[in-house]
């Protein structure tokens, strides 16, 4: 595992496709500030001084008989990674809000965006670290040294999680899935949440409940029971179910 840091990128995950030539499998690109920062669905990633933006190479296991569509669940493993990276730095209670976010004290810590290319899966990751929310953000998101009052270094953070990301996607090529995805489930931030989420042009309300072994998210609506592959979490409050 090789570290580049870099001042100001367009982006990270962007940075390391174009210049994929130099780089080994869970090699890592960080930068201090994106200009170009991508999210899910195509919209813009905030980005600050302080985070820690970066991105590690994944490749396609050649010995494996996985489907490829079983690589769709690699997101799912890198929200656990960060949870477990993060862990390391301080031990608190961060869950994983499916598919791509971490979340602290109900807020968003980290967001992550997978791309693939190929056999190549380029796993990018935001998270607030030693970064100052503005105060319109600070409802909905939180920032690490801002919840503690401490400095972190980002690459020492960045190594951890890939790191975590290494071990736990070698057990996930191994047949450990449905042991990785009851910890998963154990930090499910959704869980007897009332959500909705939006599946393409449909809109859908129920409770959410586990994500299950295929990486997708069941919600329980009208008393039926429905799963989801992929959606946009649209809002969410806190039910207490008896």
């Amino acid at each position: 595992m090789k570290i580049y840091s870099y001042e100001t990128l367009d982006s990270t995950n962007e940075f390391m496709k174009n210049n994929i030539s130099k780089f080994e499998e869970y090699d890592v690109v960080t930068a201090e500030n994106q200009t170009l920062g991508k999210a899910r669905r195509g919209n813009t990633w905030v980005s600050q001084k302080g985070m820690a933006l970066f991105t590690f190479l994944v490749k396609k296991d050649e010995n494996s008989n996985l489907d490829d569509s079983e690589y769709l669940k690699l997101p799912l493993l890198a929200g656990f990674s960060v949870i477990k990276g993060l862990k390391k730095i301080e031990n608190l209670d961060y869950m994983f809000k499916w598919t791509n976010d971490v979340y602290l004290d109900e807020k968003k810590l980290c967001g992550i965006l997978s791309e693939r290319n190929g056999d190549n899966f380029y796993i990018g990751i935001g998270i607030n670290i030693n970064n100052h929310l503005p105060e319109k953000l600070k409802n909905i998101a939180v920032s690490l040294s801002e919840k503690t009052g401490k400095q972190y270094d980002i690459n020492e953070i960045a190594v951890y999680i890939t790191e975590e990301f290494k071990t736990l996607y070698t057990d996930f090529i191994n047949g450990l899935w449905n042991e990785i995805l009851s910890e998963i489930n154990s930090r499910n931030f959704l869980k007897n949440k009332k959500i909705s989420i939006k599946s393409g042009k449909n809109l859908k309300s129920g409770i959410a409940e586990n994500i299950n072994n295929d990486g997708e998210i069941e919600v329980l609506i009208n008393n039926e029971l429905h799963s989801f592959s992929f959606g946009e979490i649209m809002n969410e409050k806190i039910m207490i179910e008896k």
